[in-house]
């Protein structure tokens, strides 16, 4: 993982059936297409994949299928949060025989949550594996901040915690900083709207959902940041942010289906209680993905 190269970390999106299976073909199809773009890990049942929509039994399947479709190319980081220890010690204990690179977590996203309840429960599911941990910082979701004193002191305490994701930008530069923050701790940047600005900073790592539908925008994004060219980096990013927007003001999941759908990859990829999206807006999403070149106009 220290040697772990920049460039984007794509939150896969899960691909179920009408009976909430998952869809191996299209998932393994999805894992392709993104490391041949260029991704340098993939995140296994993150927010964007579904991870607090999956039932249990099949978290296990959607792991060993990405680790399988992977086949080492990349690191795997699978996501087993949840909202309590001893249930996220269950996901932890039906997937720790898989050869997982790292366990992500948020923190529980039920009720908010104290400082002290936060620190309790990250140690809490640490211990319960051996394997690597990456905190989760998804405060909007969450409603509990992971913040820099918090992740200092989880430092010191979690000898397996081996990096953070986060869009805090400040953390970052204070982590980055620090001496006593381990050379290997990895810090991946989910700020999308500011990440060709953060990568002069040196946060040369990206994870977001929306690379999973943008794979040539994405790859476009890090050759022109590799090269100095953040003209066309820029305009990469706006891009993929661009589609991001236009997913929010449709209703996310169905238009993220849609999109996905669209790209090649069968399968719901929302909530099953998520309505069909509106006719009218799979003609609009269309034009968008063939607008920013990532689908061919017929």
């Amino acid at each position: 993982m220290k040697d772990m190269k920049a460039g984007f970390i794509p939150a896969l999106g899960t691909p179920l059936n009408q009976n909430g299976n998952l869809m191996v073909e299209s998932y393994e199809k999805q894992i392709n297409d993104q490391i041949k773009a260029g991704a340098v890990g993939i995140l296994c049942m993150g927010s964007m994949g579904q991870q607090a929509y999956l039932r249990q039994t099949i978290c296990p399947q959607v792991a060993e299928a990405a680790i399988e479709a992977a086949d080492g190319r990349v690191p795997v980081f699978v996501g087993a949060m949840d909202c309590s220890i001893r249930r996220a010690k269950e996901r932890i204990a039906a997937m720790d025989h898989l050869a997982i690179d790292d366990y992500v977590f948020t923190t529980p996203y039920y009720n908010p949550c104290s400082r002290d309840q936060v620190m309790n429960y990250f140690k809490g599911v640490a211990a319960a594996t051996e394997k690597p941990i990456l905190l989760y910082d998804l405060a909007p979701v969450t409603q509990a901040k992971i913040t820099y004193d918090m992740v200092l002191e989880l430092i010191r305490d979690i000898p397996n915690l081996k990096g953070i994701k986060s869009a805090d930008t400040l953390m970052f530069r204070k982590l980055k900083l620090n001496p006593e923050v381990p050379e290997d701790f990895i810090m991946v940047y989910s700020g999308l709207d500011m990440f060709d600005i953060a990568y002069k900073w040196g946060i040369d790592k990206c994870l977001d959902g929306m690379m999973t539908c943008t794979p040539a925008n994405s790859k476009k994004l890090f050759d022109g940041m590799a090269e100095g060219d953040y003209e066309a980096a820029a305009a990469a990013l706006d891009n993929i942010v661009a589609l991001r927007d236009l997913f929010v003001a449709r209703d996310l999941w169905p238009s993220y289906t849609t999109a996905m759908n669209l790209l090649g990859y069968e399968g719901d990829f929302g909530p099953d209680y998520v309505s069909p999206i509106k006719e009218e807006y799979i003609a609009e999403i269309r034009g968008e993905l063939i607008r920013i070149g990532e689908l061919a106009a017929e």
